[in-house]
């Protein structure tokens, strides 16, 4: 094809030759490009300068038959929405560009009108359309058309070749940008999936983990994300996040004023029924008119702006007990099945969540039932003592084997002991049973601390309740003003006397379990206003802190709180105070807590 200026003379050579130059620095330019931004931005405004092209249009391919126009030049903002996405089985010069995978050339508007009549607008002009073709597959992933308005416009055979080497570059840096972006993306998945565990692991409320989950996702994978769930086999909305809380607002308005008809085919209430995923690669004005309920629906609905959707089942024990919903819409992302599979497995997550916290709470309810049917509800009442009790069950973490009790003898003598079983759940609140049980028997064959720990050791050897429990054993003997303990691996008992604390330790005693050994026992007196207190770890330990740190903290509240306590003091009330000075907020673990006070 002869060089002929587009005012109708010749060009010179020169001016070719500096076109050329110049279109081999746009080649260098998109070789160089890291957005789809920089590669638009050369192949439509930077080479219609540099070529006189009145109009330029980058449109790739999205699916087997769509494309997506992602850059102009020259086009009003109607034709531009007009055309921002259209059937690749159109007859136009970028579509045949596309499917054939060769040039489309149209010299003038006598051969535009020939070929494609619905183009027509009566402007003289040579087009050309060049398909973008992928080097490794062969296949057209776009194509780029140029149009020059003039009665001779026309490019010559170097030019033309030039331009098709720059779509050819164009091609080779989509691909490149598009292989960046989805390494990315996948890295961006794994980093969320990652976080979206960590987060469903770490909390028992699922309905509220789910809803930061539902935060998190947005904007890096959705615009909008929502989670649905089965309420009395209705689907209710829990969480709704987008970036703009307006937007949340106008969302909510929508489905307050137009709730989804449950047996409408598609949609969550349609995923819900069938439990089966459903995506929508691209909504559409007409879908939006055919779902809208009223004139007012339907402009609501334009109004936010829905590009692309997927809902995916959240499942719990192989029933489907939600939705969970991506939306894209400002982003201008096209969801695919490559999507559907990612919400999928962050549904999966969600149900597997879901499954473990109803199956944490059916057992932390059946074992907490059974924990305060086993533990004593009120301690007896002892003339001339003051008795106080309180147990605090872990706020976070299943039931433990504390276990605790009281018993009065009949020559006046009190008997008490806290233990604490290895475990947790419902096997520890059973072994904590039986040695609450084992202990009050053998009180009855001998209350002395020292023959009692050793007589549980024995039990132990041959038929142990539990592996292996700590306790404390305190034997009050107010006739002769005396009190004996015995400390088998558990904290030391705290003994108050005259508003001062000292904790009654005897070294080589440890916890029950690992044989019969010497159990010596602590001799103190124990006079008219002395308190002795009595709690499982769980008052004084915390993670990653030492015992003794707990130990001094529980010394310096009881001076505090129970150094002025007097025969009108509700013990009680004192115990709960301060076991809610002393306790490990994170409440990890049971705590039992036993005071006794001698007022004659």
């Amino acid at each position: 094809m002869d060089a002929t200026a587009r005012d109708g003379g010749n060009e010179p050579s020169s001016t070719i030759a500096t076109r050329l130059v110049e279109l081999g620095r746009m080649a260098a330019a998109l070789a160089s490009a890291v957005t789809m931004d920089d590669l638009t931005a050369v192949i439509t405004e930077r080479a219609s300068a540099v070529m006189g092209a009145s109009r330029a249009v980058l449109a790739v391919s999205e699916g087997p038959h769509r494309l997506r126009t992602i850059g102009t030049h020259g086009l009003s903002p109607h034709l531009a929405r007009q055309w921002s996405s259209f059937d690749i089985r159109m007859s136009m010069p970028i579509s045949d560009a596309v499917r054939t995978r060769e040039p489309v050339v149209v010299a003038n508007v006598a051969e535009l009108l020939e070929r494609y009549p619905d183009l027509e607008d009566a402007t003289e002009r040579f087009t050309v359309a060049l398909p973008m073709v992928s080097p490794t597959s062969g296949e057209a992933v776009g194509a780029v058309g140029f149009r020059f308005d003039g009665e001779r416009a026309q490019l010559d055979a170097d030019e033309l070749s030039v331009l098709q080497f720059l779509t050819d570059m164009c091609a080779q840096t989509m691909l490149r940008l598009r292989a960046e972006a989805e390494s990315a993306d996948r890295a961006a998945r794994l980093e969320f999936l990652a976080n979206a565990s960590q987060a469903l692991a770490e909390s028992l409320d699922y309905r509220q983990t789910l809803r930061q989950v539902a935060s998190l996702a947005v904007p890096t994978h959705a615009d909008w994300c929502s989670v649905q769930m089965m309420d009395d086999g209705v689907l209710r909305t829990l969480a709704v996040a987008h970036v703009d809380p307006a937007k949340v607002q106008l969302a909510k308005e929508l489905e307050t004023k137009w709730p989804p008809d449950p047996d409408h085919p598609g949609g969550a209430a349609d995923v819900a029924r069938t439990g089966k995923s459903m995506l929508i690669e691209e909504i559409t004005d007409e879908m939006l008119v055919a779902s809208a309920r009223d004139d007012e629906h339907l402009r609501v609905a334009r109004e936010l702006g829905l590009q692309s959707a997927m809902s995916v089942p959240l499942r719990a024990n192989d029933r489907v007990i939600g939705v969970l919903t991506f939306v894209a819409a400002e982003s201008g992302r096209r969801y695919s099945s490559d999507d559907v599979a990612f919400a999928e497995d962050l549904a999966r997550r969600a149900g597997l969540a879901i499954d473990n916290a109803d199956l944490y709470s059916q057992t932390r309810r059946v074992a907490s039932v059974l924990q305060a049917t086993l533990l004593p509800h009120d301690l007896p009442e002892v003339p001339g003592w003051q008795v106080g009790m309180v147990y605090r069950q872990a706020g976070r973490t299943d039931v433990g084997g504390d276990y605790f009790d009281v018993s009065t003898l009949g020559d006046g003598r009190v008997f008490a002991f806290v233990g604490d079983v290895m475990g947790r759940g419902v096997d520890a609140a059973l072994a904590g049973s039986r040695m609450r049980s084992a202990t009050r028997v053998l009180v009855t064959q001998g209350p002395e601390p020292a023959a009692l720990a050793s007589a549980m050791d024995r039990l132990m050897a041959y038929q142990p309740p539990t592996p292996m429990a700590s306790a404390a054993y305190a034997l009050f003997d107010p006739a002769h003003g005396k009190m004996s303990t015995v400390v088998a691996g558990h904290p030391p008992p705290l003994l108050i006397h005259e508003g001062f604390s000292r904790y009654i330790v005897e070294d080589g005693s440890p916890v029950h379990g690992i044989g019969i050994v010497q159990r010596p026992a602590a001799r103190v007196p124990f006079a008219v206003g002395d308190l002795l207190l009595l709690y499982t770890d769980g008052l004084v330990e915390r993670r990653g802190e030492s015992i003794d740190i707990g130990l001094k903290r529980l010394q310096a509240a009881a001076e505090e709180l129970l150094g002025d306590v007097n025969d009108a003091t509700n013990l009680d009330d004192v115990l709960h105070e301060l076991a809610e000075a002393v306790t490990d907020p994170d409440r990890h673990d049971d705590v039992a807590l036993l005071a006794f006070r001698r007022m004659v």
